[in-house]
């Protein structure tokens, strides 16, 4: 079941993938913001410290939805890389993460504050609810994390 679910979830994020158009406007929020050029929808964000990186990319529609991708890689430890989507709510961004560790298939829930023009990794407790991990309370979530992903060029 829980496979069905993702798979679902993958294919809806690949469907709406499809069917976006590139904006050329700017496209502009409270939090976000970016000149005009071919890719103004289009965000990239990544953290690298040593032998650690993250690297967050999306595009954000004018309704604040998020489609993109999001991938983790710490030193000796398993690497997961996968879709997002979710929402921009006010200066934060709650995504569901779909990815792939050790060869299963995960959701669970992400969030990242906007700082200045940087994002912070939040961090809280957990509950699992129909095979996805997520937050058990968004206004207890904790943004002290030392993952903190700059702006960077979009490749």
């Amino acid at each position: 079941m829980k496979r069905n679910t993702a798979l679902s979830v993958m294919a809806f994020v690949f469907i709406i993938a499809c069917n976006s158009k590139t904006n050329k406007t700017t496209v502009q929020t409270d939090s976000v913001s970016t000149s005009d050029s071919p890719k103004s929808n289009e965000y990239c964000y990544s953290f690298i410290k040593d032998k650690d990186s993250v690297l967050l990319r999306f595009k954000m529609s004018d309704d604040s939805l998020i489609l993109g991708t999001l991938n983790y890689n710490f030193y000796e430890k398993d690497s997961n890389k996968g879709n997002v989507q979710g929402m921009l709510k006010g200066d934060t961004l709650l995504l569901d993460y779909i990815f792939q560790s050790e060869g299963i298939e995960s959701v669970r829930e992400v969030a990242f504050l906007k700082k200045g023009d940087d994002f912070v990794e939040g961090y809280g407790e957990t509950v699992e609810k129909d095979g996805r991990l997520m937050f058990k309370d968004h206004k207890s979530l904790n943004f002290n994390s030392k993952v903190e992903l700059k702006p960077s060029e979009c490749k």
